[in-house]
């Protein structure tokens, strides 16, 4: 029976991008799942004939760790003999990439969903620049998870021209439309729990609290926006992986009021159908998958303008995309969402037929598995 391994950091990663794809891939093959289970709690969705590992990686930098986690895989690699595997993530791609390698897997794959070194300068940017290409030279095939992420890995000569592929029209898992949907029910219960009037306008930001994700820019805006208008509402659904919230809330100050901290959930669908606007101002993604999924319950996007988001909205169509850090142009955004309620209603509606037509979850999931079986056969598992 043909043997497949999938390396991730991160739990989170696992249930926002791969549930679904690994549950499918349980059915035809033997699978098993090598991530940091301490970092994060693993989905309960996770098909049972999974085999879990925990393994001891960090996202950090750690030369001592980094070494000891590559010298494991290395040793599970060979005794498991994979016939395949496949890596997310940074960290988990070059350690994942290099043990396959090393322990001679014929089919080493990994999928790119975003540069921690694309805002990055001197030094760091070289540096992390050279991890990925690294990861390149030991994977047999890489993808990214959107065309524009593509393009920027090719001008960064970080993969060949034509080295990189992307599976369907992008995104890593696309959107269960069963699961993300609009929601009048849910949208009453959710404000009802969270003591908001249904003509209140909330913001909404979905991921993990990092730097990267832009979320002091966001904080930032919200409470300029809160200082002109009246009672806007932002809800900050994810988990806090940099311990920054005491920060962002000393920047809400006395606005903090205005704003709910929701941490970790595994239903993030509830809060993108009771919410307004959802809000993006990373500085970097591969795809930007929260989009489509706010889109697929039928809400609009604010982000900022870079590779990947602009897979994701369409600007003026679907959402509305400012400069990159552009701090007060994302205000000015933020503040015409909240004015327009007809503009709102009609991006929102927009994003979800775009998403509907062509980022189902069925069809990608749909192109993974003809990516596994063009390789591996069609084995059922048993």
């Amino acid at each position: 029976m043909r043997k497949i391994c999938f390396v991730a950091t991160s739990p989170f990663v696992v249930n926002a991008f791969l549930l679904r794809h690994l549950n499918a891939l349980a059915e035809c093959y033997f699978v098993s799942l090598y991530v940091n289970l301490e970092d994060y709690p693993l989905s309960p969705l996770i098909d049972a004939r999974i085999r879990v590992v925990d393994l001891p990686i960090c996202r950090k930098i750690s030369l001592f760790q980094d070494f000891r986690v590559l010298l494991i895989l290395t040793g599970l690699f060979r005794n498991e003999r994979f016939d395949l595997v496949h890596s997310i993530t940074p960290k988990a791609g070059l350690l994942a990439m290099l043990g396959a390698m090393l322990a001679r897997v014929p089919r080493r794959y990994h999928t790119f969903t975003g540069q921690v070194w694309s805002n990055r300068h001197g030094f760091a940017r070289f540096f992390l620049k050279q991890i990925d290409r690294l990861t390149v030279f030991a994977a047999s095939l890489v993808f990214a998870d959107s065309h524009s992420q593509c393009q920027f890995l090719e001008r960064e000569c970080v993969v060949a021209p034509g080295g990189i592929r992307v599976l369907g029209e992008g995104s890593i898992c696309g959107v269960d439309s069963q699961r993300f949907a609009p929601d009048v029910a849910v949208r009453k219960e959710v404000r009802v729990d969270l003591t908001v009037g249904d003509d209140v306008c909330v913001f909404l930001f979905v991921g993990r609290l990092v730097r990267d994700k832009g979320v002091f820019d966001l904080l930032h805006a919200f409470v300029r926006l809160a200082d002109l208008v009246e009672n806007p509402v932002l809800w900050v659904v994810g988990p806090d992986e940099e311990k920054l919230r005491t920060e962002l809330e000393l920047v809400a100050g006395p606005h903090n009021n205005r704003i709910r901290w929701v941490g970790p959930s595994f239903v993030p669908e509830r809060f993108m159908a009771a919410a307004d606007v959802l809000v993006l101002p990373s500085y970097r993604e591969g795809f930007g998958m929260v989009v489509v999924e706010a889109a697929a319950c039928g809400i609009p996007s604010v982000a900022y303008q870079i590779d990947g988001v602009t897979d994701a909205v369409l600007n003026g169509a679907t959402g509305l995309l400012v400069a990159k850090g552009n701090v007060s142009a994302l205000l000015d955004a933020m503040r015409l969402m909240y004015q327009d309620p007809v503009l709102r209603a009609k991006l929102g509606r927009n994003a979800y037929t775009r998403v509907i037509k062509g980022f189902s979850a069925a069809t990608v999931t749909a192109a993974w598995l003809n990516l596994y079986r063009s390789e591996l056969g069609r084995n059922k598992a048993p």
